[in-house]
């Protein structure tokens, strides 16, 4: 878990830093050093190329994450959000292969949820009658 956090932390070692992330963070879980049912469902259920691979392995719990709010288009898209842009400040980021696995799931979450969504009535009326 300590070589995980050091692409995260800046000075994993500097025990005030470590007190400031603690407060921050949730409590470890058990679930948190290994993918869950759900994760490992959700990983089956994306196309081969768009599974974030380097993510699972370094970052169980970020994976699970993402898994467990998948099935809403904009809580997932707010996760992903989340772990892409820095709005805290001073945090070092993912390596260069994790942030490649989350860009891929960002613009994926953001397709198929533009493929899937269903035509509203008024977007039905407003296509027939422009043809």
């Amino acid at each position: 878990m300590l070589q995980a956090l050091k692409h995260i932390l800046p000075d994993v070692g500097d025990d005030a830093e470590q007190a400031r992330w603690a407060r921050v963070r949730r409590p470890e879980r058990e679930c948190d050093h290994a993918l869950t049912g759900t994760t490992r469902h959700w990983l089956r259920r994306l196309p081969p190329r768009r599974r974030p691979t380097r993510l699972c392995t370094l970052f169980p719990r970020v994976a699970n994450r993402v898994a467990w709010c998948w099935h809403d288009p904009t809580l997932s898209a707010q996760v992903l959000e989340d772990l892409l842009v820095d709005r805290r400040g001073g945090r070092r980021g993912f390596p260069p292969a994790v942030v490649r696995e989350l860009q891929r799931l960002r613009e994926f979450n953001d397709q198929q949820r533009v493929e899937t969504r269903a035509e509203t009535l008024w977007e039905t009326v407003a296509r027939l009658t422009a043809g």
